[in-house]
């Protein structure tokens, strides 16, 4: 039980180097490793107190603006790269588990008032969402951002999607510097920084895997895994600070048959969070200060 609990506890400082040295990476080192830990601290420090439909991308682009290296151009180009590798492992994961997992294995009988069909349906909806965003963002930043860039801003010439078009169109032209940043990396580029995002994945998963194994019935391990895969479709949806009270449900729903009871599994749930959640509330709190001290000779010197 201790052995499971350490490698929980490891899997949570794991994931946060896995995503700093990303940050690293498609920074082109402009980033030291110490600030980049402060800006992941500070970005799922934004993610736990935002809807998880919004998460911390409104922040990360605030975060990257502040450093003295990186220009908005850069820092914008950052975020969507960011955006499209996580969407992008996802993609890739669930048709890999896929292949070593059974639907009825994974799709719960029923979560309270949903059925299996009807978690079933919502899955393959968000799995497609995120594909078709994968395939828009990742077309965006190598090929045809204007293209892109075009095609969106036409759906604001609809009366009440006018208000928008000042906004669609700024995002347009950040599409546009995404391209032009990062078109000229090499692959070898991009499979660091894609191996940065799957071992942060595969450790923010491990961390359940790891604390089933520690108080329930764990051996199935793929399983779980790919039960984790479902139910972040559904994480990604809620309006609550960081899926607060919607994470507890359905990790209750979905991983009950591993524990030999209600109490067991609502433990466990706790655990979960307070491993996964809590940590960045905390961390961030006593983070922000020391960032935004650091931060503020950057910003007067670009003012400058």
């Amino acid at each position: 039980t201790s052995f499971w609990l350490l490698v929980a506890v490891l899997s949570v400082f794991t994931r946060l180097i896995c995503y700093a040295y990303r940050l690293i990476i498609l920074s082109n080192y402009e980033i030291s490793w110490r600030r980049a830990i402060q800006i992941i601290i500070l970005w799922e420090f934004s993610s736990a107190i935002s809807p998880g439909i919004v998460g911390g991308t409104p922040a990360a682009l605030l975060l990257l603006a502040r450093e003295k290296n990186i220009d908005t151009g850069k820092g914008t180009a950052i975020v969507l790269a960011t955006s499209f590798l996580d969407v992008l492992f996802y993609v890739f994961a669930v048709p890999l588990m896929a292949l070593w997992v059974a639907r009825v294995d994974v799709i719960p009988h029923s979560i309270g008032y949903l059925t299996e069909g009807a978690i079933w349906h919502y899955f393959v909806t968000i799995y497609f969402l995120f594909l078709g965003w994968a395939i828009l963002l990742g077309f965006g930043l190598f090929f045809k951002p204007k293209g892109i860039a075009q095609f969106v801003f036409f759906f604001t010439t609809v009366p009440f999607l006018t208000r928008f078009s000042e906004k669609v169109k700024k995002w347009g032209e950040n599409l546009i510097l995404a391209a032009e940043a990062f078109r000229k990396e090499s692959f070898w580029h991009w499979v660091k920084a894609f191996s940065g995002t799957s071992f942060a994945w595969i450790s923010r998963f491990v961390l359940v895997n790891c604390l089933i194994l520690s108080l329930g019935n764990g051996m199935d391990v793929a399983e779980i895994f790919a039960k984790q895969l479902v139910m972040w479709a559904a994480l990604m949806i809620p309006a609550t600070p960081g899926a607060a009270g919607m994470a507890e449900w359905l990790f209750s729903g979905f991983m009950n048959e591993y524990f030999v009871n209600a109490q067991l599994t609502n433990t466990t749930a706790f655990l979960w969070r307070l491993l996964s959640y809590w940590p960045y509330l905390f961390a961030g709190l006593l983070t922000f200060p020391i960032w935004y001290r650091a931060t503020a000779k950057s910003m007067k010197l670009k003012a400058e």
